[in-house]
């Protein structure tokens, strides 16, 4: 019984491991996405979201274990896209 534990807790470290290098990679820090939040010339919307993900990014590393498959690809697919509207406003500017 305490081997088949251990075998999951391994599982869902790898799992929320490759989550949190996955969101890195595609998103950069936590920090950035604050910035952006914070940046006052930056759309009321893009800092709702950068705002907004910075927080899902938090909850599930403190939820980590029961964070579904499926909340975790979300998240990442979020990530990606609120990291290309960022490029595209800084790019602007």
């Amino acid at each position: 019984m305490h081997e088949q534990s251990a075998a999951n807790d391994r599982i869902d470290y790898e799992r929320i491991g490759r989550f949190i290098y996955s969101f890195h990679r595609v998103c950069g820090s936590i920090e950035e996405l604050n910035e952006t939040a914070l940046a006052a010339n930056a759309p009321r919307e893009l800092q709702e979201r950068a705002a907004n993900l910075a927080q899902k990014f938090s909850h599930i590393l403190k939820k980590s274990a029961f964070a579904s498959d499926e909340e975790l690809q979300t998240t990442l697919v979020e990530a990606s896209e609120v990291q290309s509207e960022i490029a595209r406003w800084r790019s602007k500017g």
